[in-house]
């Protein structure tokens, strides 16, 4: 019978194989947590590209986009709860941060569905505003990830924005 090199390794007593991972090897940290939360954020980016392609080449399948998101910004929300209760140090500020901004998109993704109401600006405005006050409140408590505050207050500035242009041109008839 022929000897694999296995064999003379295994008769030798050296083992060629990956050390095995221990439980406190696979834990997330505080800080991985946080990662993996702006990461899910960022991917609202590509969604919404493929959105727009699905409301302009099938707008059937649009429920689709919507449904994404409502996904999306469901694990990122419950994430960053998860963050809260599991770790108490400086980046609990990033997770108030990102519940703040997904509240705000949550509620600016009503105005993409059929539920839009007038009365709902306000509301809009409402949660911007508690968002703009945990996105600053962030800044000057915790120095990591900086750059993503920064970005939540870009786009809360641009949805915002948004809102203000679309409340001027409701109700106006342009026929």
């Amino acid at each position: 019978m022929r000897s694999f090199p296995q064999d003379h390794i295994k008769q030798r007593g050296i083992w060629l194989s990956t050390p095995e991972l221990s439980h406190e090897d696979l834990k997330l940290t505080e800080l991985s947590y946080v990662k993996i939360n702006a990461l899910l954020l960022f991917m609202i980016v590509p969604l919404s590209i493929i959105g727009y392609f699905l409301s302009v080449s099938n707008e059937e399948m649009f429920f689709v986009y919507e449904w994404s998101l409502v996904i999306l910004l469901l694990v990122s929300f419950f994430l960053a709860i998860a963050t809260l209760f599991i770790y108490k140090s400086s980046y609990k500020w990033l997770s108030y941060s990102i519940l703040a901004f997904d509240l705000q998109f949550a509620v600016f993704g009503l105005f993409i569905g059929p539920y839009t109401f007038f009365e709902l600006f306000s509301v809009y405005y409402v949660c911007s505003l508690l968002a703009l006050i945990a996105f600053i409140a962030t800044l000057k408590k915790v120095g990591a990830f900086r750059f993503l505050i920064v970005l939540f207050l870009f786009v809360t500035g641009l949805l915002t924005v948004y809102m203000a242009f679309l409340q001027s041109l409701w109700g106006t008839n342009w026929m």
